[in-house]
């Protein structure tokens, strides 16, 4: 059966998590109480990858099919076992609480339903933290950096994590690369934890702010949040820098250690990238100077950190911006829905879908002036191919239709209609910041369940770009998957 190939990589998926799964025990045996509810999660959760990965079967092909479907149940496996320490500990006696806190950490959402997090034992804070980091780069990327001999067809695992159209990138050695992001990203780990240790946190806070920073997520160690640490601008501007850098592509990054730091000026998206957060920072600046509540560099402090938080979904607050002007409030609303770059850690629709957007419409409008004109869609000099912009727009499409059918859902449960289209637009684009209820200074768990489970999967849909799970729900996508292949046998005859 072709599902044994499935199965025998989401299983070897599985053992890696429980075996993660022991730093947070270990962290408490060794500084606080231990907590045997991680014991108990990893056994089983290695039990199941050990059933999985026995009664499996390597594989060396693999096609895009397949990918999406060992993407999709590996983030959907893990979300579930991440959910379980905070259920059997009773840190959550909800299971929808704790199927959405491990969601939100998984997907780098950074959306909470623990109200005091200063009463939550650390060895929970950390397990928080590495959903985080865990997630961010992408728990396939991960598996493809340490599993050998998958062929040259992993690349349809990486195309199924991020569907995202990249001009002029070819991986024909995905596990190379692979290797080589994960290398960047534990050395933007690794500095961007010296440095904020150096600024002034402990270990244990600076570990796991770095984890939410460069997975661009939102938790954080403590309940007062980046507002503990408001009045530290070496902290702030290391978050700032971090943030940045988490929402810039990070194969654009590899390009830069091996011929320089112009690299970065030579891509058009990350321009574009740069571009609309010094336009979204103008804006929310004049705002709040108009305003005149704050002095004018304190008003582009806040600015900037602000937007450059919602905008690359990492969830940070150092202002409660519900009091800000609605102009402000406005940009930041719409900045949720921009993103990073392509190959980031972001959410969001991403800047390179917006490139591609906003130049095949300026073309279309063209040719409705000089109908036999022919022109392409160029990044960096290069044609899109006619199929990556088809993707672009219905990604758009699809993109929307889920955000009003969310909103619908959630306005449903009580929410008013401004809430619900904010929560809504927070959780889809793994953001975590919301307004009103769900502001910087509250937290999810007054949704309803229906709310909350429609928020799980909407920040599934936004972490894995739509694409990868709803092409589950299609009957088609089944066929051939549980069919047992038979043995071919050839006889030889004598004469």
């Amino acid at each position: 059966m072709k599902i044994q190939i499935v199965m025998h990589l989401v299983g070897q998926l599985l053992l890696l998590l429980a075996t993660i799964m022991l730093v947070p025990f270990g962290y408490g045996l060794l500084w606080e109480e231990p907590y045997y509810s991680f014991i108990a999660v990893s056994a089983l959760t290695a039990l199941t990858g050990g059933a999985l990965y026995y009664w499996g079967r390597p594989g060396t092909n693999y096609s895009l099919r397949d990918g999406f479907l060992i993407v999709s149940a590996t983030w959907l496996l893990s979300s579930l076992a991440s959910a379980l320490p905070f259920y059997f500990s009773g840190i959550l006696p909800s299971f929808i609480d704790a199927l959405f806190e491990s969601v939100s950490g998984i997907t780098a959402t950074g959306a909470s339903v623990i109200a005091d997090l200063d009463n939550v034992p650390k060895s929970f804070v950390l397990w928080r933290g590495l959903t985080h980091w865990l997630g961010g780069m992408g728990i396939i990327v991960l598996v493809l950096a340490f599993l050998k001999n998958l062929g040259a067809d992993a690349a349809h695992l990486f195309n199924a994590e991020a569907s995202v159209p990249r001009p002029g990138v070819v991986l024909p050695r995905i596990q190379s690369m692979a290797v080589k992001l994960w290398r960047i990203y534990l050395l933007f780990t690794a500095v961007c934890c010296i440095l904020l240790y150096g600024a002034g946190m402990s270990w244990f806070d600076a570990i796991n702010m770095t984890f939410s920073t460069i997975a661009t997520g939102g938790f954080t160690p403590n309940a007062a949040g980046t507002f503990a640490y408001a009045d530290n601008y070496w902290i702030r501007y290391i978050l700032v820098v971090f943030m940045i850098l988490a929402g810039g592509n990070f194969t654009v990054y590899y390009s830069v250690f091996q011929r320089g730091i112009k690299e970065i000026w030579y891509d058009f998206e990350y321009r574009m990238y740069l571009l609309i957060l010094g336009i979204g920072i103008m804006l929310i600046t004049l705002a709040l100077s108009v305003q005149g509540t704050e002095s004018f560099l304190q008003s582009f402090n806040d600015a900037t950190f602000m937007l450059i938080s919602m905008q690359t979904g990492s969830g940070f607050a150092v202002a409660d911006y519900d009091v800000w002007p609605m102009m402000a409030q406005m940009v930041l609303f719409l900045s949720t829905f921009f993103g990073g770059c392509s190959g980031s850690t972001t959410g969001g629709i991403k800047i390179i879908r917006i490139i591609i957007l906003v130049k095949s419409s300026i073309i279309y409008l063209r040719k409705a002036i000089h109908p036999d004109m022919v022109q392409a869609v160029r990044i960096n000099g290069k044609p899109m191919p006619v199929k990556w912009i088809q993707l672009a727009q219905h990604f758009f499409f699809l993109y929307m239709m889920i955000f009003a059918i969310s909103s619908i859902i959630i306005a449903g449960t009580g929410l008013n209609v401004g809430e619900s289209l904010q929560c809504v637009a927070g959780i889809l684009g793994n953001v975590g910041l919301a307004f009103g209820t769900l502001g910087p200074t509250d937290s999810f768990a007054i949704l309803h369940p229906v709310a909350k489970l429609t928020c799980v999967v909407d920040m599934l849909l936004g972490r894995l770009e739509l694409f990868t799970l709803l092409v589950l729900l299609h009957p088609d996508f089944w066929q051939g998957y549980f069919v047992k292949q038979r043995k071919r046998s050839y006889r030889v005859v004598m004469r």
